[in-house]
C-alpha cells in the first residue's frame, strides 16, 4: 500500500496542478476552471469516507482531462490516475486514455490528506469568494470540507 499525500499548486487564476506524492514517484495532473477538479476530488473522499466501494474524481484540462478512480475500497482502495486526451469530443471521450499511476492507497490518509490541501488551498485563496473569482464563478467546497473534517 502506497502513502499519498495531495497538493493543490495554482499556476495562475483558473487553472491548478494537482500534486499526487508517493513514496517513490510524484504525478502532477493539471486542471481549469472549466470544471470543478477540487470540488470533485473532495466529493470523492467524501464518497469513500460514507463507505463506498468504488469513488471518481474527474479534472478537465481543457480538452484533455485526468480521472482518479478508486475501486475495491475499504481500508485501501485501488487507485489509477488515468489521463484522457480529449475529453470534450463524445466520439472519442473515452478512447486513448495514458495510465499515469496505479496501486493501493489507505483511504484514511487519502481523505485527510484531502482535507490539509483543501485547508490550504483555502488559506492561500484568502476566502471562499477569492477562490470563486479566481475559478470562474466555481465555488469553493466549503461544505464538502466540513463535512470531510467531521469525519476526519
Amino acid at each position: 500500500m502506497e502513502q499519498l499525500s495531495l497538493h493543490w499548486k495554482m499556476v495562475r487564476a483558473g487553472s491548478a496542478d494537482l500534486v499526487l506524492r508517493f513514496p517513490r514517484e510524484t504525478i502532477e495532473v493539471h486542471t481549469t476552471y472549466i470544471g470543478d477538479g477540487l470540488g470533485s476530488v473532495v466529493q470523492a473522499a467524501i464518497d469513500l469516507r460514507l463507505g463506498s466501494s468504488s469513488a471518481t474524481a474527474f479534472l478537465p484540462a481543457e480538452p484533455a482531462g485526468t480521472f482518479l478512480f478508486f475501486t475495491g475500497a475499504d481500508e485501501e482502495a485501488y487507485l489509477q490516475v488515468v489521463q484522457f486526451t480529449d475529453m470534450e469530443s463524445e466520439s472519442r471521450r473515452w478512447s486513448g486514455g495514458s495510465l499515469r499511476w496505479r496501486g493501493r492507497v489507505d483511504v484514511r490518509a487519502f481523505i485527510r490528506s484531502v482535507v490539509v490541501m483543501a485547508d490550504d488551498v483555502l488559506v492561500r485563496c484568502g476566502s471562499t469568494a477569492a477562490y470563486s473569482k479566481a475559478w470562474g464563478g466555481i465555488t469553493f467546497p466549503i461544505r464538502e470540507l466540513e463535512t470531510l473534517r467531521q469525519g476526519s
